[in-house]
């Protein structure tokens, strides 16, 4: 049972290193986790006709959409309005979302352009003032996937390490104090800045997603309002980056008290008695001593 709970924390790094993934690549394809977006525009048919219903924008790319109406009970005649997503642009870390050149782009670049007026120019320069702040998100996304990765690389390590150490004729033998088998051996400092550097990593992503899901959509409805403009903040997104964020620290917190426990452990069992010579040394200084009270 203490082997299985020693795992823990890289069965939680190898879960946060496939929702970071999943968060970086969410948006690539039309149906590889289309809900896993940062937030979603909506524009109201502004744009100018067969401009498209809303944008799916993710941290590395973005997706065109067209709403449709279906009926979903032909009796009461009953619909429902069905987002369709169409197409989906290339990744890139340095992504900038600009909305007047995607409806240009979803309308076939015309030669004229967006109509005058069909477009506010505020909302394109709220994305651009985005860019900087999302590139930083997609960065910590990154560092993060990778130091969960590399935690995961280095627990192996440590667990081969300490296999291969082992004596032919030992099957259990205590390398470590207050271990068992291998699979308990403390982590080492290496390992555990990794699981330092992917928290803080997820951490910082996670803190600018939130930001941009409440701030930035909410500065996006109050501009575009009198076009009928709105923007509305992905929860699948900030759900899969702060579960990363929990295991992750859940992982760190596991490796810190395994350090210390170890090292407690360690100064009880190899505690520092004093040396022979010392000990010679203390029996001739009594003598003299004696000797002199004589």
């Amino acid at each position: 049972m203490s082997s299985l709970r020693s795992l823990l924390p890289v069965i939680g790094s190898f879960t946060a290193f496939l929702l970071g993934i999943l968060c970086l690549f969410s948006g690539s394809q039309r149906q590889f986790l289309p809900q896993g977006n940062l937030l979603t525009l909506y524009t109201s048919g502004a744009g100018g006709d067969g401009a498209p219903d809303f944008f799916t924008i993710y941290p590395m790319s973005y997706c065109v959409g067209y709403q449709e109406t279906c009926v979903i009970d032909e009796k009461t005649n009953t619909t429902t309005i069905q987002d369709r997503i169409t197409e989906c642009s290339d990744r890139s870390v340095l992504f900038e979302f600009n909305p007047g050149d995607a409806i240009q782009q979803a309308l076939g670049n015309p030669p004229t352009g967006l109509q005058p007026g069909s477009w506010p120019s505020c909302i394109t320069d709220d994305f651009h003032a985005l860019k900087p702040t999302n590139t930083t998100m997609v960065l910590f996304l990154i560092f993060g996937t990778v130091a969960a990765i590399v935690a995961i690389a280095l627990r192996i390590w440590t667990i081969a390490s300490a296999r291969a150490s082992r004596p032919d004729y030992a099957s259990q033998p205590p390398r470590y104090p207050g271990t068992g088998t291998e699979l308990e051996s403390p982590p080492t400092s290496v390992e555990f800045y990794a699981f330092l550097t992917s928290v803080f990593s997820f951490g910082i992503a996670a803190t600018i997603a939130s930001v941009i899901a409440k701030e930035f959509v909410d500065l996006i409805s109050e501009t575009g309002s009198e076009k009928g403009i709105s923007a509305v903040g992905g929860n699948t997104f900030q759900g899969m980056v702060w579960t990363a964020v929990v295991l992750q620290l859940l992982g760190t917190l596991h490796n810190y008290i395994a350090i210390v426990t170890y090292r407690r452990a360690l100064s009880e069992e190899y505690g520092s008695p004093s040396s022979p010579q010392s000990e010679q040394c203390s029996e001739q200084k009594r003598l003299v001593v004696e000797e002199d009270d004589c």
